[in-house]
């Protein structure tokens, strides 16, 4: 069936000339009465529930492969001049592109066609990704669209969500995941919306997109699927090669550039993408083979959690990142640094 814009904005135009031309006519009455009808139907109508669900070995619900129909949406739908394309093959999506700040421009994105599931049952989305060695760090947002739609440029569309899974020069099978409280939307425009958050039973379509993050990318998706109960969460780049590609300093430049580029007034139009890079980087700093830098990392991420706070939450990453790159003297506190303490405060900072 065709999404909700499509069959809405369509007799909406009609009904407008209708109404026009005609505004007491009852013509233009019955037009009205099918325009309400249409929009019940198109928030209620189970679209997409007909695709096949694959599960995994695991119990967790395969969402891609198949990839259904993924289309390319750049910034030139505003003027802007950043490249992308999606090319599907053996079963895996590779995501290219090239991001231009010219003419304003700085979004690459990639969108799949409906395919609602019911996704009441998982906590999160697992996403494995290869790239390759020359690629540059990017931090990636995975979108979530919801049936419920919103008013937003071009009229009536799904509300959309994203978080954002970073990627790393490598040419191993990566995972990374991405809770859905995590989840962050927008008031349809230029603006956050804080407060709104992805409701996983009206799950609508997955889309990708690189912004405000300037030069070439390149990722290739193995699978997505929805899951639930994972105890481990850190990416595996972290034990791996992540860490040696940018400093700590370099993340967490990353990620304020990418946060100051996105915002129009009233904060970042993608807050995770920016959470995803610092995250990464107070990871390698737990991770360091310097053992001041690791102490205080370890420090802080037990400070954060023992004060209940917020570690998606891009000011209070910031506030330890800045005091780890500070030269103001370091806390000599006593802390559990063993690979088990790490483990288990690395999984809180990652999201399980």
């Amino acid at each position: 069936r065709d999404s909700f814009p499509r069959q809405s904005l369509f007799i909406i135009r009609s009904c407008a000339i209708k109404s026009m031309a005609a505004p007491s006519s009852s013509s233009s009455t019955r037009c009205r009465s099918l325009l309400l009808i249409t929009l019940l139907f198109s928030l209620f109508s189970p679209v997409g529930k007909d695709a096949p669900v694959v599960l995994a070995l695991d119990g967790s619900e395969v969402l891609a492969p198949p990839w259904r129909n993924w289309r390319v949406v750049n910034d030139n739908v505003m003027g802007g001049v950043s490249t992308s394309a999606v090319k599907i093959s053996n079963d895996q999506l590779n995501f290219k592109g090239n991001i231009s700040f010219d003419n304003n421009g700085g979004f690459a994105s990639a969108r799949m066609d409906d395919d609602a599931r019911d996704l009441s049952d998982y906590q999160g989305l697992l996403v494995h990704y290869t790239t390759t060695q020359a690629a540059d760090v990017k931090a990636i947002n995975m979108q979530v669209y919801e049936r419920f739609p919103q008013i937003g440029f071009g009229g009536f569309r799904p509300r959309s969500f994203s978080a954002a899974f970073v990627v790393v020069p490598t040419t191993k099978l990566q995972t990374f995941y991405m809770p859905f409280d995590r989840f962050r939307g927008t008031n349809g425009f230029t603006r956050p919306d804080a407060t709104s958050r992805f409701t996983p039973s009206q799950m609508l379509r997955m889309g990708l997109q690189v912004s405000f993050q300037l030069g070439e990318f390149d990722v290739t998706l193995q699978k997505i699927e929805a899951v639930s109960g994972i105890q481990d969460c850190i990416p595996p780049s972290i034990y791996a090669t992540g860490c040696d590609d940018m400093t700590i300093a370099e993340y967490t430049t990353l990620a304020k550039d990418v946060l100051k580029k996105s915002n129009y007034g009233t904060g970042s139009l993608y807050p995770n993408a920016g959470a995803a890079l610092m995250q990464y980087a107070l990871a390698c700093a737990v991770m360091s083979d310097d053992n001041s830098t690791s102490t205080q990392a370890l420090t802080q991420l037990e400070e954060a959690q023992r004060a209940n706070d917020d570690l998606n939450d891009n000011s209070v990453l910031e506030s330890m990142l800045n005091s780890l790159t500070s030269d103001s003297p370091k806390a000599t506190t006593e802390i559990d640094s063993s690979p088990t303490a790490k483990t288990k405060l690395l999984s809180k900072l990652f999201g399980c």
